[in-house]
């Protein structure tokens, strides 16, 4: 089946038809890592049925067939098409939900650049503070002082407790390696759009 390219109601018409002035923050993650990250969280979730435990052979089978499925796909559509159908939208992976450019291009074609705000999820993780703090920045709201946030952040860490079951303790090089293959040219489309090369995440590492 043929999948549409002109989508008619992505998000980002949505929230500009209800809200014109509002301002978007989007965190983006190595698009490797997220999937890992989405196959455990996934899995432990009861998003999919799953065979535990979770392996790096088990994860490398579902992401070879999320991309076969991604590039059947576009032998007839456009990328645009095949991120946004779901047709190729495998739960146990979300690799569709990778490909970062497809849906920053829809919310740049109804909102201003100013109003759009792009962090990475590595930077965040790196910087909190200075990460909240440039939030702040963007939202127009005050800044908070540096002691207000490092207690705040001291008393709030994540409390996921890891079960092993859903835990993959490495991922296959030729998993990294088919991954890294699929995304370049995604990641070097989000490079030209944002203007910046820390998009590429420096892959292949």
């Amino acid at each position: 089946a043929v999948v549409s390219t002109q989508s008619t109601g992505t998000n980002a018409d949505t929230i500009s038809a209800v809200h014109p002035g509002a301002k978007l923050i989007f965190l983006m993650r190595d698009p490797i890592d997220r999937m890992k990250s989405a196959y455990q969280f996934f899995c432990k979730a009861g998003v999919y049925a799953c065979n535990l435990p979770v392996t790096p052979e088990k994860f490398h089978e579902l992401v070879a067939q999320a991309v076969g499925s991604f590039n059947r796909c576009l032998k007839t559509n456009s990328v645009r098409g095949c991120t946004y159908s779901t047709k190729t939208h495998q739960l146990a992976t979300h690799l569709y939900a990778s490909i970062y450019h497809i849906y920053i291009q829809d919310y740049m074609r109804v909102f201003p650049r100013n109003q759009l705000f792009f962090l990475r999820f590595e930077d965040y993780v790196e910087d909190q503070i200075g990460s909240v703090n440039a939030i702040c920045e963007f939202l127009g709201v005050p800044k908070f002082p540096d002691q207000t946030l490092r207690d705040y952040l001291a008393e709030n860490q994540p409390k996921n407790q890891k079960d092993k079951r859903f835990s993959i303790p490495y991922v296959k090089n030729e998993t990294v390696v088919m991954l890294e293959n699929f995304f370049e040219p995604y990641l070097r489309e989000l490079v030209d759009l944002l203007g910046d090369e820390k998009w590429h995440w420096n892959r292949p590492y």
